[in-house]
């Protein structure tokens, strides 16, 4: 409900439960120790190290003499190997001819770790003798800021970056050493891009991968919290190429995600960590686990890397990803902008936004995820607050809804995200109901049924699936309803229910007949048309048989194809008056392809 992109998760720092670390740093704690950064590098804390000089002083002489020692025995090394340097004893080859501005400038622009923790991405200036480098500590500890240092040829033609000098310039082991003025070096190596998926021909989904070239752009220019969720989208959109053309695979990963903010309250707000047992759930191989487990690794290295930015009016690239966007969704989350109409920053958390969601979008289906679905616009308008909404299919007004991710979304309106909105919305307040068909949300929604009834006027819709609440759902739901329809407002269309749902809504509540609705009722709806016809009808046999045997490509799941089929069986014993239709729901089975 405040005004501030922190979630709850987040105060333990940008990424909590992803940072990589050995024993001595606990994950997502703060610096005070070493902390593994990419190539193996270990960095120190510099208040640690700062701390023991005073405590240990050192004479001047031995400084030197032990400086000269490690100059001579990295020469050695750099000798060997295809870098800019020398024997030992003797100034490097960077230090009396310096790099040539040509091989620099090829060598140091684009994304760095350092041996201090930092990440650093590196921009072009103005020609090839300056450069700006953008340093960002990767975890958080009380001194942790971002830093702008101005890489310069000098007169001397030595490349310096803030107070530090070119020591070693290797282009095959893509490292850099600078060292100061005290002898104090940091080592800069390029993040380990073995396992990227960066190349269109290995893509299992290349259509989905932006063709565009690179441009420069520095981090500053974008808010650092959209920065660190185009690292959380970019990772998990790679993993999906990563899991391929396996459509159990990739249902199961929509459902671990939705489900993942009830499963695991502690880590990073949306991705498992590396080692969580959540990945041991997917059918695939070992190969592509450890890819994974990689993968999720390099989120912190490349916080800054992995720009959100839009590319035309319906498209948002976010990193080398490519988003495809409906206009509908951008009119409705435009006109819901609760800043001011000239904020710069309206773009950039619309697109945002629309990249969070596109997370849950199987690249095998045709269909979006049934997570945007809601019920009829008209049974909504006429509740309090809605459950289990969106700024995208929302159709009460500002501060009257509740989202996934209210962090973000409160700019749109959101007023907190299940379950922790129920202590806002006031007692005997009609709330519409609408959970995602997954099996912690479902779980979670019938634990708390008899709470909610107690204390709201409900209007809630629920699945029949065979789980361990099925036995009590009909004594909490007397006299429901059987869902005929959803409503698509990025569509403006009612689609069918594929699946036995039932719709249950409070005596209290007040009775509205949907069917005598008519002009009114569309006029009355803000993004787009409200389907004609009745959306719920008694639970009949008749009833039953036609919602069974409906066509309709569309259903509540988060999955968007029926890889693992959950219809119930109804029966007379437990549904009095009902009888199971002979016809099964439809299975659809479909795979995008590039157009």
């Amino acid at each position: 409900r405040s005004p501030s992109d922190s979630h709850p998760r987040l105060a333990r720092g940008p990424f909590p439960g992803l940072v990589r670390c050995d024993g001595s740093l606990k994950a997502g704690g703060r610096a005070r120790a070493r902390a593994v950064c990419g190539g193996g590098h270990p960095g120190q804390c510099r208040r640690g190290r700062l701390r023991r000089a005073r405590q240990h002083p050192r004479p001047a002489g031995d400084r030197q003499q032990r400086g000269v020692a490690e100059k001579g025995c990295r020469l050695s090394m750099a000798s060997s190997s295809s870098s800019v340097g020398s024997a030992p004893g003797r100034p490097s080859q960077a230090e009396e001819e310096g790099v040539p501005p040509e091989r620099f400038a090829a060598a140091v622009c684009g994304h760095w770790l350092d041996s201090l923790g930092n990440s650093v991405l590196v921009c072009p200036r103005q020609d090839d003798s300056e450069f700006t480098a953008v340093t960002t500590p990767l975890i958080d500890h009380p001194d942790a800021r971002d830093r702008i240092i101005v890489i310069r040829r000098g007169p001397d033609r030595a490349w310096t970056c803030g107070g530090a000098s070119l020591e070693w310039l290797d282009d095959d082991a893509r490292r850099m050493v600078w060292v100061t003025n005290d002898g104090r070096r940091n080592v800069w190596c390029r993040p380990d891009m073995e396992n990227h998926t960066d190349d269109r021909g290995d893509a299992a989904f290349p259509w989905l991968l932006s063709t565009s070239a690179p441009e420069p752009w520095l981090p500053l220019d974008v808010p650092r919290p959209i920065l660190y969720d185009g690292a959380r989208v970019a990772a998990l959109l790679d993993i999906r190429q990563i899991i391929g053309s396996k459509l159990e695979p990739q249902e199961r990963l929509t459902r671990l995600l939705m489900d993942y903010d009830l499963q695991c309250p502690s880590g990073d707000y949306l991705i498992p960590g590396a080692e969580s047992a959540l990945w041991k759930s997917l059918d695939i191989s070992e190969a592509a686990r450890r890819n994974i487990a990689q993968r999720i690794h390099r989120v912190q290295h490349e916080s800054l890397s992995q720009r959100i930015a839009w590319s035309g009016e319906s498209e948002v690239l976010v990193g080398h990803h490519r988003i495809v966007c409906r206009r509908r969704d951008v009119e409705a989350l435009s006109a819901r902008w609760m800043g001011g109409a000239e904020d710069e920053r309206r773009p950039l958390e619309i697109a945002r936004l629309l990249a969070l969601y596109s997370i849950f979008d199987n690249p095998l289906s045709e269909r979006r995820s049934g997570v945007h679905l809601g019920l009829d616009p008209e049974c909504r308008r006429s509740s309090d607050f809605e459950l289990f909404a969106s700024p995208l299919n929302a159709v009460l007004p500002n501060g009257h809804f509740a989202s996934k991710w209210p962090h973000v979304e409160w700019r749109f309106g959101s007023v907190g995200a299940y379950p922790f909105v129920l202590s806002v919305i006031p007692r005997n307040a009609i709330v519409c109901v609408n959970p995602p068909f997954t099996d912690a949300y479902l779980s979670d929604v019938m634990s708390r049924l008899h709470e909610l009834k107690a204390k709201f006027r409900l209007r809630i819709a629920v699945p029949i699936q065979e789980m361990p609440w099925r036995k009590t759902l009909h004594a909490a739901l007397p006299s429901a309803e059987l869902l005929r329809t959803y409503y698509d407002a990025s569509a403006a269309a009612s689609t069918d229910v594929l699946h036995p749902t039932l719709f249950w809504e409070d005596p209290r509540c007040s009775m509205r007949h949907f069917s005598e609705a008519g002009a009114a009722t569309e006029q009355a709806c803000t993004y787009g048309c409200i389907p004609t016809g009745s959306s719920v009808a008694a639970l009949t046999p008749a009833a039953v048989s036609s919602a069974a045997s409906s066509s309709g490509p569309a259903q509540r799941s988060c999955d968007d194809s029926d890889a693992a089929d959950t219809s119930a069986v109804l029966d007379e014993s437990e549904w009095p008056g009902l009888c199971q239709s002979k016809s099964q729901p439809r299975k659809l089975r479909s795979s995008r392809r590039p157009s």
